[in-house]
């Protein structure tokens, strides 16, 4: 819920919830401790905001806790005592914070990871599929036509087993590499798994889709690593006029299209349209 928040507005949450807890502190007087209901608007910040401005809020709040005792009445036998307890204080209000802080990077890296390719660093099948079903029903909504490529590359099992995985690595990188320098930021590409891939062009036709598509048969296809180990890459897309409510439907056409380009004469764009969804 929180996460769609803006800053400013989590910002004024934790600024009116220290307030709050500030104020039922005062009025509660010394005897009644409630002070682990500041660990309330301090987690919300360490969920939400930059670690400084976590730190930042920790100490704001130990202040406000030792100014709430000094002006409810609370004394101690020494004045070293305050010191000591709002080092204490903010201690634990500082420990708190940091370990959600950092509990919720750990959260979202392993987020992002479940979601990423780590060789290629592009989105994987699951992603693909999540955001793809998103884009698809936008187009299909607006009756914008879509067109999805799926890529595989020729005699890449041949460069693996001969040049080594490494080799290999560099291949599949260099079309990650492609796809950012020559798709557009609206497209949606992934890798499928081994040497297979896909990207979605929303909103894009059959005239406008065969370009990108064939500009990047010919970047990889003039690419030195793929050029010496002979590896190439056959493309097979389809273009739907009325887009389909299902993602699997497209990339099984996409994939026939793509058997078609590799038995014709592979490092080759075989596209198609449907008119039907």
């Amino acid at each position: 819920m929180f996460s769609s928040l803006s800053p400013l507005v989590v910002n004024l949450l934790v600024s009116i919830g220290l307030a709050a807890v500030a104020w039922i502190d005062y009025v509660t007087g010394t005897e009644i401790r409630i002070f682990p209901l500041y660990f309330l608007p301090l987690m919300l910040a360490a969920w939400q905001l930059h670690k400084f401005t976590t730190i930042a809020y920790a100490i704001s709040a130990s202040l406000i806790w030792a100014t709430v005792m000094y002006f409810s009445g609370r004394e101690y036998s020494t004045g070293s005592i305050w010191l000591i307890n709002f080092v204490t204080q903010s201690v634990a209000f500082l420990l708190v914070s940091l370990l959600v802080s950092t509990l919720h990077r750990v959260i979202d890296n392993e987020r992002r990871l479940s979601r990423t390719d780590l060789l290629t660093g592009l989105p994987n099948r699951r992603d693909f599929f999540e955001r793809s079903a998103q884009i698809v029903e936008l187009c299909r909504r607006n009756n914008r036509p879509v067109t999805l490529g799926y890529i595989d590359l020729d005699n890449f099992k041949k460069a693996n087993d001969t040049l080594g995985h490494e080799h290999g690595d560099s291949l599949l990188q260099a079309v990650a590499d492609t796809f950012r320098s020559h798709l557009r930021t609206t497209d949606l590409c992934a890798r499928m798994g081994d040497d297979e891939f896909v990207v979605l062009l929303p909103e894009t036709d059959v005239e406008l889709a065969l370009p990108i598509l064939e500009r990047i048969r010919e970047v990889l296809a003039s690419n030195a690593q793929f050029t010496r180990s002979d590896v190439t890459a056959s493309i097979g897309a389809i273009t739907y006029l009325k887009v389909p409510s299902v993602v699997d439907d497209m990339i099984a056409k996409a994939d026939e299209m793509m058997y078609r380009a590799k038995s014709s004469s592979k490092n080759s764009v075989h596209i198609e349209i449907s008119r039907a969804a």
